[in-house]
C-alpha cells in the first residue's frame, strides 16, 4: 500500500540483486489507486506520510507482506485483502518471493470516509470502528471487496473516472459502504436497527436538491445531509415514496438532462462525452438505460435533432 504523498523508510532495504521499487498512482474523485512491485530486496519496512483519515483496502498479488496496525502485527497473504485505517497503520515490511512483489490498493480519501461515517454513524470517527484488518476472498464480503478494487483500478487507469467526476464520487461513495456493511466492526450491529420514516417533505427537499445541483459530483452523503437527515433514512424514504434508491433516482434525472442536451439540434459532442461529463461510464448500459427510458438509443436522438435542425 503506497500513497501518493510519499512513504517514510525505517529500514534500508538489503537486496541479493539489482533493488528496483515502482509504483503507478492514479487519482479520481474521492479516491486513488496505487499498483506497486518490489524486484529482489527484503525486509524493507516503511510507513507512509500525512494520511489524515484515509481507508485503504489492498489486494497482495505477489510475495510477502508484514503490517504493524495500533501495536499489532498482522501478516497478509494472497488469499485475503486488508482493510486498513492508514492513521493506526503504523508500519508496513514487504519482501519480494521469487523475484518479486506485487500488490493494489485502492485508498478513499478523508471527505468521502468522513462523510459517509457522519451520515451513517452521526459524530463515529474510523478509529471507533475497529474494522477487521483482514477479509478472506472466499468470502462474499471477500469477493466485494476484490471486485470493486478491480472495477475502481480499471477505471482510474484507463481515464473513465477521471473523466467522470460524478461517476467517481459515486463510485467512491459505494465503495465506503460497502465496507460499513460487508467488513465486521464495531458499530456494524447499528446498521441492523430498522430506521424511524423519514417525513415525505425530506423526501421531497432531496429531490429539489438533485435537480438544482445536477451540474455537481452529488453523493447521497451530499444529499441526505443538505435535507438534515441521515443517508439510511434518506434511502428508506426513497424506496418507500419513489420505489428506487437516491443512486437510481439520480441517475433517471441524470437521464432526462442527457436527452434534453442530446436533443439541441446545437449539440457537437458525441454521445459518449455527454454521457461521461453526467456520471455514466460504461456505454453499453448507459444506451440501454437511455432507450428503455425514451423509446430510442441516444445515437437516434442525436440524429432527429440534426434532422430538424437542417
Amino acid at each position: 500500500m503506497l500513497q501518493p504523498h510519499g512513504i517514510n523508510a525505517h529500514s534500508v532495504p538489503k537486496p541479493d540483486g539489482p533493488f528496483r521499487w515502482q509504483a503507478d498512482v492514479a487519482v479520481g474523485a474521492g479516491m486513488d489507486v496505487v499498483r506497486a512491485e518490489l524486484s529482489a530486496g527484503w525486509d524493507w519496512r516503511y510507513s507512509y506520510g500525512s494520511s489524515g483519515g484515509e481507508l485503504a483496502i489492498s489486494l497482495l498479488n505477489a510475495g510477502k507482506a508484514d503490517m504493524l496496525i495500533a501495536g499489532k502485527s498482522v501478516q497478509r497473504t494472497s488469499s485475503e485483502v486488508a482493510v486498513v485505517s492508514l492513521p493506526m497503520l503504523q508500519e508496513q515490511s514487504v519482501e519480494a518471493v521469487d523475484g518479486r512483489y506485487s500488490s493494489v490498493t485502492l485508498t478513499l480519501h478523508t471527505d468521502v470516509v468522513t462523510k459517509a461515517l457522519s451520515a451513517t454513524f452521526g459524530s463515529a470517527a474510523l478509529d471507533d470502528l475497529d474494522l477487521t484488518p483482514k477479509i478472506d476472498l472466499s468470502t462474499s464480503a471477500g469477493q466485494i471487496l476484490l471486485q470493486l478494487v478491480r472495477a475502481s483500478a480499471a477505471g482510474l487507469y484507463d481515464g473513465i473516472l477521471a473523466r467522470s467526476p460524478k461517476a467517481s464520487a459515486l463510485l467512491s461513495e459505494a465503495a465506503m459502504q460497502l465496507i460499513l456493511e460487508n467488513v465486521p466492526h464495531r458499530l456494524i450491529d447499528r446498521l441492523s436497527r430498522h430506521p424511524p420514516d423519514a417525513p415525505p417533505r425530506h423526501i421531497r427537499r432531496a429531490v429539489e436538491y438533485m435537480r438544482a445541483n445536477l451540474h455537481l459530483p452529488l453523493t447521497v452523503a451530499d444529499i441526505a445531509g443538505n435535507v438534515g437527515i441521515s443517508s439510511r433514512l434518506l434511502q428508506s424514504g426513497f424506496r418507500r415514496i419513489h420505489g428506487t434508491t437516491p443512486v437510481a433516482y439520480l441517475r433517471r434525472i441524470r437521464l432526462e438532462a442527457i436527452h434534453d442536451e442530446l436533443s439541441r439540434p446545437e449539440n457537437l459532442l458525441p454521445v459518449s462525452e455527454v454521457a461521461l461529463k453526467w456520471g455514466f461510464t460504461h456505454m453499453g448500459r448507459f444506451a440501454a438505460s437511455y432507450r428503455s427510458a425514451f423509446g430510442l438509443y441516444p445515437s437516434e436522438t442525436v440524429r432527429r435533432a440534426r434532422g430538424f435542425c437542417g
